[in-house]
């Protein structure tokens, strides 16, 4: 008898069913399903350009997308809507997403998209190093889903940890078009975007993509085809060696130290503060009355961010740009000196 023969749709779609461990989805879809895509898909961008001024390098292909859970949740919410936030912590979220734009303009990269007069994607970026966005993870990689489905994330080491035990489900969200019939189309846009191979490493690494979701928008709503699995530790444990452990999905960036940091010290540039307070729904406030209430609650000021990058930083960052792109800025012949 065919393994999947008594397993309708409906059963696998509404979690009645649940797969004996992840590579039981993968076998399904790849042998079932006849998904030509493999286990991992393998390091390969296009420059394509998706407004007037903003280039991306998409991963490719850009469908199917999927997104891994160590467990499933009802609703589904981007980090920025996943607790209530008073207007201070919307406000020092802000002010910390600012502070993360002003280090990110220190990189070369970043440097050289500005001066051609392209945008930064910095929300996409900030949503892979732990600064609370309205993006909803993707990727066009299953072996990447598989691994943030199958492990542990501890935001104390920063570190992601093998499940090892076997009476929970994890899920796998499969969005079989991408984002090229996308139904958040907002004003002609949209709004499943690739992040991809941008400054900062970890999303192409990912072969990240991005989902922008409105307040309230549930994204078990947008994307309603998932695959229940039993979490096994064999299984765990072989999909985080995948990987070298996380490593070489979250590689070495000085960046995520930095928010790191910036999230445990609670220390923000007061130039950042000064430009948050004066938009237009923070400006009914008075500066020093905005600042004195985030002292209050834990959050010290100096006059720009303490995180910025340090000259060896720089030197390491430019040296993989040039890498990246011989004879970018500053000119690959030049010599840098490490201080």
């Amino acid at each position: 008898m065919e393994r999947w023969s008594n397993i309708s749709n409906e059963d696998i779609h509404s979690g009645k069913y649940v797969f004996r461990d992840i590579f039981d989805v993968y076998d399904y879809l790849h042998v079932k399903c006849r998904w030509g895509f493999g286990w991992y898909a393998a390091r390969n961008f296009e420059i394509m350009q998706i407004e007037d001024n903003r280039l991306v390098a998409a991963p490719m292909p850009m469908s199917p997308l999927f997104r891994g859970q160590n467990c499933f949740y009802a609703p589904s919410f981007p980090s920025l809507y996943r607790k209530e936030m008073s207007e201070l912590d919307l406000i020092e979220r802000e002010v910390k997403l600012e502070d993360f734009k002003i280090i990110l303009d220190e990189n070369p990269e970043i440097s050289d998209l500005k001066n051609d007069g392209l945008v930064v994607n910095y929300m996409g970026l900030a949503q892979h190093y732990g600064i609370e966005t309205n993006i909803i993870d993707l990727t066009n990689s299953f072996a990447v889903a598989a691994f943030f489905a199958t492990t542990t994330y501890d935001a104390i080491s920063g570190s992601y940890n093998p499940i090892t035990w076997n009476i929970t489900k994890g899920v796998i969200y499969f969005m079989p078009t991408g984002g090229l019939l996308s139904n958040f189309n907002k004003k002609g846009k949209d709004y499943i975007l690739p992040i991809g191979m941008e400054a900062l490493a970890r999303p192409g690494e990912q072969r990240g993509y991005g989902a922008e979701l409105d307040k309230g928008k549930d994204f078990n709503a947008v994307c309603p085809i998932r695959f229940f699995f039993w979490q096994n530790p064999q299984c765990s444990i072989k999909c985080y060696n995948y990987f070298a452990g996380g490593k070489l999905l979250l590689p070495y960036n000085p960046m995520a130290e930095k928010v790191r940091e910036m999230n445990k010290y609670r220390i923000y540039g007061e130039d950042s503060l000064q430009k948050i307070t004066h938009l237009p729904e923070y400006d009914k406030y008075p500066y020093e009355w905005i600042k004195k209430s985030l002292e209050d609650r834990g959050c010290r000021f100096s006059p720009t961010t303490p995180f910025k990058y340090t000259k060896t930083e720089l030197a390491y960052i430019t040296r993989c740009y040039h890498k990246k792109y011989p004879g970018s800025f500053p000119d690959s012949n030049e010599k840098i000196t490490i201080i």
